[in-house]
């Protein structure tokens, strides 16, 4: 992943999707260049918080301003943590939904974290995205295969030609979880010593993604841990849970 400083933001991209999927636009928020207060200084795209509302309201249409997409060109879901997905044509917000899919050229799906995992899959060839919100719930839940379910069944995506992206999430250093939470995960995902549970989210969403038969260089990650990079990224577990949220944006094409 690399870096782009635009009109006061740092933004995230990758330069290899460049040839992989030239018509991808695929963009992560840092916390840099926005208008909110400490705890949630300073580019906060959460609501419901606690964060001021007026500065979330100027801290969304900032991005969208600089990286070219109306508002109301954007879809998001509402994220409880579940496994439901809804294929949309239009902008606004999803109840109770953490998956979007898409074939309409320049709707922008949008996915906010504060650790969990914003994972997007794209097939070049039949111009289909799908964005999810991955935490450890939706994780074991099985929301990256029922996506890919949907994606296979319904839009006959070719695996081989695949792509996948994930953004920066919490790493598997820094989880620590129940045994119970451990529990379903695979051992390549879940990390046990002196009594204390580590999951490794980023590593079982690639075991998935490899799974259904994606290629292991299509699969790409920012490899970037919320938790570790306070000067970047929020981190729910790391601030306590009162800390503001990214969001990653990823459209067929740029905005109509």
């Amino acid at each position: 992943m690399h870096w782009t400083e635009m009109n006061g933001l740092k933004l995230g991209g990758f330069a290899s999707l460049g040839i992989l999927a030239p018509e991808l636009t695929l963009v992560f928020s840092s916390r840099i260049g926005g208008f909110s207060a400490p705890p949630f200084d300073s580019l906060n795209l959460g609501d419901g918080i606690g964060d001021d509302p007026e500065a979330v309201r100027l801290n969304r249409g900032k991005l969208l301003d600089t990286i070219g997409f109306a508002p109301a060109s954007v879809a998001r879901g509402s994220q409880v943590h579940g496994t439901r997905i809804d294929t949309v044509d239009s902008g606004g917000l999803r109840d109770a939904t953490d998956g979007l899919i898409t074939t309409r050229r320049g709707l922008a799906l949008a996915i906010s974290t504060a650790d969990c995992y914003p994972v997007f899959i794209y097939s070049p060839t039949e111009k289909v995205l799908a964005a999810l919100h991955v935490g450890r719930r939706g994780a074991k839940g099985g929301i990256i295969g029922k996506a890919l379910g949907i994606l296979y069944d319904k839009h006959r995506i070719d695996p081989y030609t695949t792509i996948a992206v994930a953004g920066p999430g919490i790493c598997g250093d820094c989880y620590t979880v129940s045994r119970g939470d451990a529990a379903g995960f695979p051992d390549g995902a879940v990390r046990e010593n002196n009594g204390e549970h580590r999951l490794d989210l980023l590593r079982f969403c690639e075991l998935e993604l490899l799974k259904a038969g994606l290629r292991p260089e299509n699969i790409k990650s920012a490899g970037l841990c919320t938790s570790c990079s306070a000067d970047l990224c929020y981190s729910y577990r790391r601030d306590g849970g009162r800390t503001g949220r990214h969001w990653t944006i990823a459209a067929i094409g740029p905005s109509p």
